[in-house]
């Protein structure tokens, strides 16, 4: 005998309404989420490079602050009109310090002097931080300076020397100008941005005690010369090449 089965429906089995609502909420919900973890991981990978490329920047421009003041040396310069100019200078003009430095490289091997004489100054218009130097170093009336960005956001920038007056340093005065008698052993540098508010930094200049006279306005190269007699290598018996060297030392 055959079983009787259930008529087949004659419509298709499917969601209703208010599951498809549901669904697209949850979808909405969860693809907006998404969005906005993606947006957010997007503006903090951006702020990130910008903060990182605004710290190799302002660590570049200390660095050349830093070369700089380490090679200050005391070399009075002449200006375009002929007057002289002290080894170093605070607050003169538009630049808040002025000074001579060593090391100027020279790979292409001209015929100029290492010594350099640098500026800086902040071109509030552009709130920029400009380095500036000169190809001599004494002018003439037609020597301008080439100007180098250094620093960009830039509001404010003061430099302020300090002097050692307990170092007792005699026949100093003497042997420099009058204006550079008193002599900073470093000074203070502080920059003010917007981001990053005042960043300070103390940088030395030189040893009172290892300063000389490296010659009048005038002298290009800035080179002492060493003492003429040179000292004898250690004396060594021909006769027997295996002894040792004698000791001309004095004691104490």
């Amino acid at each position: 005998m055959t079983a009787c089965l259930p008529p087949k429906p004659s419509f298709t089995l499917g969601f209703t309404l208010l599951e498809l609502l549901v669904a697209m909420s949850i979808f909405s919900v969860l693809g907006l989420g998404s969005y906005q973890l993606l947006q957010t991981v997007g503006a903090t990978h951006d702020k990130v490079r910008e903060t990182a490329a605004t710290y190799t920047e302002l660590n570049l421009a200390m660095a050349t602050l830093q070369r700089d003041f380490n090679q200050f040396v005391y070399r009075p310069v002449r200006d375009a009109y002929g007057e002289p100019l002290a080894p170093i200078l605070f607050g003169e003009d538009d630049y808040a310090v002025e000074f001579t430095r060593a090391g100027w490289s020279n790979p292409a091997g001209r015929p100029r002097s290492r010594l350099q004489r640098v500026a800086y100054r902040v071109d509030y218009d552009s709130e920029t931080l400009i380095r500036s130097f000169w190809t001599v170093l004494d002018r003439a009336e037609d020597s301008e300076p080439v100007e180098q960005v250094l620093l960009n956001g830039v509001t404010d920038f003061m430099v302020t020397g300090f002097v050692d007056e307990s170092v007792d340093t005699p026949g100093l005065e003497e042997a420099l100008d009058d204006a550079a008698a008193s002599i900073p052993v470093g000074v203070e540098v502080v920059i003010a941005r917007e981001d990053f508010g005042e960043i300070k930094r103390v940088f030395q200049l030189v040893d009172p005690f290892q300063v000389s006279s490296t010659g009048e306005p005038g002298d290009e190269t800035g080179d002492t010369e060493g003492d003429e007699e040179e000292q004898q290598p250690d004396q060594v018996d021909e006769n027997n090449p295996a002894s040792p060297p004698l000791d001309t030392r004095r004691e104490p």
